[in-house]
């Protein structure tokens, strides 16, 4: 515990040197070079409407697009209240020059000419937001560090008592925290959110103390005295108006607990404090950009700190009421802001929590939970999916349909689904969940189909493709396989299934994508493909399996090598008949897809015959594969010339 409290130190004190030395010299190069730009600007601009005195026309247009020029700039110091430290001898001020009129028969103002002058700092300024900002809260943040480490330093020397520790901290905290307000209403903005933020820390150092690990007051005293404290700091944060007040108290909040670390679990009391932090910057607080996103990170952060030192399990119940609350205070949250505060704009950071809020919880609940209640866990993503699929229903009926943007929608879509596809492998065993997933896909490609997502389409292309890669590379029995009877046996029955979902995919694209006007050809053609290769692939592994597995039981080694000829006899028979079956279905659906797929197989199967049979098969069996597969050939030729024929006559 005491290298982690070492590693934030670390961290906190390496971006304060950073916020407080580098960057500002950094910054203050970057407005040295842009104040030189524009004063070259500046020059460029009067040499070009330079003019000698006496011809006034234009010149009034001219002067009222400087004075307009110098007056933002000034307004620009005023709003960033450094006009006190800039130095007005160095202030870049743009004078009116006379401008020569060009003759022009027609008595008319030239076009105006509008320069682009961005705003820039001077190196007041910069000075001005170090001195003021920067350095401003480094103290602040040293000097609680010091108090801090003074003050455990005096308690485990038992200088001061428990009720002394705790009243100290109070004590300062107020105090703080009235000079913040007392600033505040003398207008200085900046050093009054200071004062509040470190007084607000402390306060929340000295709370968690008094009932965490002395135990001054009761349970129920310390809650009330600690939703007091986040009321004040939610309050003052909105009087402010000011993140920074906010942010500060939340990182203070998370803090605490490190600072005041404890060989004693108290992990009762720990929750409790988080998800009242929680409460605090979800519920009271302002839709502050980051605000809940260090809320869900600290609560995880500290949670999985004290999983590593104090977890047992007779905490379990604990540790699980606490992950269900925490994950619906931030469910509730997003819900909050979109049927309550009514904000219409949907960010980055609300997505991003949205989705990785679900999927947290049940990884976590999974890890404690699926040791002793495993059957149970296909139930708990079932539930989650419909939580998902739910709140998306919701919102979708609450919400103005201008607003619930579709992204949001497809989000907690694809929430609810994912949940769909997990519970599938948890609890379904072997072949099943290839067909599960096969089914899933089958559903999601027209959903996607009927509401024209094209997201939703791609999704279950995924799918497909994960089904695919399941059946080849874990259901495909490649090695040892016990004697079995053909066709009638789960891998081929649970394979044809995964095809017929494939085929089915494919005819769905072919006739609601045609209905809906969707442009579906290419998927068409990706599915019909996959579902071809994998039907060769299946019938080439059963037929090849077959006769591998007799050939292993054989005793007698001619018995065996009589297996293999038949095995590879079949299997070139095998892929003669599905190629010619290929070339009937391509006549019939007049698919020159289907034509060249049952060409190329056939193509595959004369190699195999030459290159294979010819070498290695005994003569009876290598005449009956010429045989067939000549035969075969040759009805697929008269049936070319058939349909050939017929086409040329009617044209």
């Amino acid at each position: 515990m005491d290298d982690i409290f070492i590693a934030i130190l670390s961290l906190i004190l390496l971006v304060l040197i950073v916020g407080v030395f580098v960057l500002p010299i950094t910054a203050l190069v970057i407005a040295i070079r842009t104040r030189t730009k524009l004063a070259n600007r500046v020059a460029k601009l009067e040499e070009l409407h330079g003019q000698a005195p006496g011809q006034s026309s234009g010149q009034a247009s001219i002067s009222l697009r400087v004075d307009h020029l110098n007056t933002r700039i000034r307004r620009l110091e005023q709003l960033t209240g450094t006009t006190d430290v800039a130095e007005p001898e160095k202030r870049v001020e743009l004078k009116p020059q006379p401008v020569v009129e060009p003759i022009s028969p027609v008595s008319s103002a030239p076009p105006p000419i509008t320069p682009t002058l961005s705003p820039s700092l001077t190196a007041g300024d910069i000075e001005s937001m170090i001195g003021r900002r920067w350095v401003g809260w480094a103290a602040v943040s040293l000097i609680l560090f010091a108090t801090a480490f003074f003050l455990k330093y005096a308690f485990d020397n038992r200088w001061i008592g428990e009720l002394g520790r705790v009243a100290i901290g109070i004590g300062f905290g107020v105090l703080m925290t009235m000079l913040g307000f007392r600033y505040f209403k003398r207008g200085w903005r900046v050093f009054s959110q200071i004062l509040t933020g470190g007084g607000i820390v402390l306060l929340y150092l000295s709370t968690y103390a008094a009932f965490g690990y002395y135990h001054l007051v009761p349970q129920k005293t310390a809650f009330a005295f600690l939703a007091i404290l986040i009321a004040e700091a939610a309050a003052l944060s909105l009087l402010y108006v000011a993140p920074s007040i906010a942010i500060m108290a939340l990182v203070g909040g998370f803090l605490t607990p490190l600072l005041l670390h404890s060989d004693h679990d108290q992990h009762v009391s720990l929750f409790a404090y988080i998800i009242a932090i929680d409460i605090g910057a979800l519920a009271l607080l302002k839709h502050w950009r980051g605000l809940r996103t260090l809320a869900f990170l600290g609560s995880h952060l500290l949670f999985w700190i004290w999983y590593d030192e104090h977890y047992h399990e007779q905490s379990i119940a604990a540790v699980v009421t606490f992950h269900v609350v925490l994950f619906a205070i931030f469910l509730a949250s997003h819900l909050a802001s979109r049927l309550l505060r009514k904000i219409e704009s949907t960010t980055l950071e609300d997505l991003w929590l949205l989705g990785i809020n679900p999927f947290i919880f049940f990884t976590t609940a999974y890890h404690l939970l699926n040791p002793q209640h495993h059957d149970w866990m296909g139930v708990f993503a079932i539930l989650l999916a419909l939580i998902y699929a739910g709140t998306a229903k919701l919102l979708l009926d609450r919400v103005d349909g201008a607003t619930f943007q579709r992204l949001e929608l497809l989000v907690l879509i694809g929430i609810a689904l994912t949940f769909v596809t997990i519970v599938i492998p948890i609890q379904l065993r072997s072949n099943w969940i290839t067909i599960a997933w096969a089914i899933e896909g089958l559903m999601m490609l027209w959903a996607g189909i009927e509401t024209g997502s094209k997201r939703m389409r791609l999704v279950a292309l995924t799918l497909f493709g994960l089904t695919l890669v399941r059946l080849f590379l874990w259901d495909t029995p490649y090695g040892y396989r016990p004697p079995f009877i053909p066709i009638f046996n789960r891998y081929f029955l649970s394979s044809l299934a995964v095809v017929a979902c494939l085929f089915a995919a494919a005819a769905m694209c072919q006739s609601f994508a045609k209905e809906k006007n969707l442009p579906a050809t290419g998927m068409k053609l990706a599915l019909l493909l996959a579902a071809v290769i994998s039907l060769w692939l299946v019938l080439s592994i059963e037929t090849q399996t077959f006769f591998t597995t007799r050939a292993m039981i054989q005793r007698v080694a001619d018995d065996a090598r009589h297996e293999h000829w038949l095995g590879q006899m079949a299997l070139s028979v095998v892929w003669a008949v599905y190629a010619a079956v290929l070339a009937a279905i391509g006549f019939l659906r007049r698919s020159s897809a289907t034509r060249w797929a049952a060409l190329s197989l056939f193509a595959l199967t004369v190699i195999k015959a030459m290159l294979v049979d010819l070498a290695g098969l005994q003569q009876l069996y290598r005449i009956i594969v010429f045989f067939v597969l000549g035969l075969l050939l040759l009805l697929v030729a008269w049936a070319y010339h058939r349909a050939f024929q017929a086409r040329e006559s009617s044209v």
